[in-house]
């Protein structure tokens, strides 16, 4: 089974041609893919006309999947897939002070899907089925690029330094009476650490790893952890690492989000219809030793 690809930009993405996502995928092929996508940390397919299981199907072959375990984000009847959306189950513009809307705009913050869990996810695919005119499209960031490029000094700066990320730090703003999840929903998702500097599990390659989920830093001060976790987003977030995509209707994006932080961008939510659907790859474990010191 043969396919061909082609960069995107000099420092992350790569487009795959000559395979139909509908199809089974062989051993061959699949193993060739993965290295791709493990070399540009992106890959775009286009013009894939997948249905929801289709999609789940394609996922299953580069990992296990996470379900969604907030309702209101789930596709009906199919927790392996978020709707990355604007519009209700009938179509329509959902109001703006939605709760799911507020998702949304939390969204356009740079993130790694779910490094909130203690075993944070491997890799996101999301699938355009409706898209806006203008806007709405999504950013990526190479982090291990990133990383290559600090200075030394910040490299052993945040060598064996700990991250805290926390889901509802990301979404801090919301009225205590707005906030769109159960108290069960809160108690599952406490607080966790990952190292500021990843190591790929597969690659080896080190990469920056905070986001918005990032909220401090073990051992500094608040306002330090800030400044730094900030000047890292600064750094990363710069041109020369970032591809942006417009999505056209059938685009298919697999990321890894161990090497990866993405934002959607912005567009008129109130005039223009956007529908992605977004099925996400389980890590294989946490990314500290369990006998490392708890929070």
């Amino acid at each position: 089974m043969n396919f061909a690809y082609r960069p995107l930009s000099s420092k992350i993405g790569a487009e795959i041609t000559g395979l139909d996502l509908r199809q089974p995928i062989d051993a061959d092929a699949l193993a060739r893919l993965r290295q791709v996508w493990l070399d540009h940390v992106i890959v775009l397919f286009a013009g894939q006309d997948l249905d929801d299981d289709q999609q789940i199907a394609f996922s299953r072959c580069i990992g296990n999947l996470e379900l969604i375990n907030m309702a209101a984000l789930q596709v009906d009847g199919k927790p392996e897939v978020y709707a990355a959306t604007n519009l209700d189950r009938n179509q329509e513009f959902l109001p703006l002070d939605n709760l799911v809307m507020q998702t949304n705009r939390d969204n356009a913050k740079w993130h790694s899907d779910s490094s909130f869990k203690k075993a944070p996810a491997m890799a996101s695919l999301l699938h355009a089925r409706i898209v806006p005119p203008v806007g709405g499209g999504t950013c990526f960031a190479n982090m291990a690029a990133a990383y290559d490029a600090l200075d030394e000094a910040m490299k052993e700066r945040i060598e064996g330094l700990i991250g805290v990320h926390n889901f509802f730090w990301s979404r801090r703003g919301l009225d205590e009476d707005q906030i769109a999840f159960t108290e069960a929903e809160m108690a599952a998702i406490p607080p966790v650490r990952h190292p500021v500097a990843r190591v790929h599990p597969e690659t080896g390659r080190k990469a920056i790893y905070v986001g918005s989920h990032t909220k401090t830093i073990e051992g500094m001060a608040f306002d330090a952890a800030r400044d730094l976790i900030e000047a890292l987003l600064a750094h990363a977030t710069q041109p020369e690492f970032v591809y942006e995509h417009q999505w056209r209707v059938g685009d298919l994006i697999l990321w890894d989000n161990r090497t990866a932080l993405h934002r959607g961008t912005k567009f008129d939510m109130r005039q223009h219809k956007r529908r992605l659907h977004r099925t996400t790859i389980a890590g294989t474990g946490p990314t500290i030793s369990e006998d490392s010191r708890a929070l």
